[in-house]
């Protein structure tokens, strides 16, 4: 592997599971909140059962969707050209 491939996986990991794990907390904490509102619940039973499951299932559907939308909007590259300026020349 040399170093532009390795680039490019470990910018697709932390650019595609950071937005992943950052849309799901933030999705699932405004549902946890709407549900505590509407529901009366306590803290600890909507953090348990739905703020964690729906922070796991929205996690692994934008890890699966999020690249494809990355790609498009020019923030992931498979291209080594268009790697960064450490690549260039």
């Amino acid at each position: 592997m040399n170093w532009k491939r390795l680039y490019a996986l470990v910018q697709s990991i932390c650019i595609v599971w950071g937005a992943a794990i950052g849309a799901g907390i933030l999705w699932a904490m405004i549902l946890t909140g709407l549900c505590r509102f509407a529901f009366k619940l306590d803290e600890k039973p909507a953090m348990l059962f739905i703020f964690c499951p729906v922070c796991i299932v929205l996690a692994a559907y934008w890890i699966r969707k999020l690249p494809a939308r990355l790609r498009k909007a020019g923030m992931l590259s498979d291209d080594p050209s268009r790697f960064g300026p450490w690549f260039k020349g």
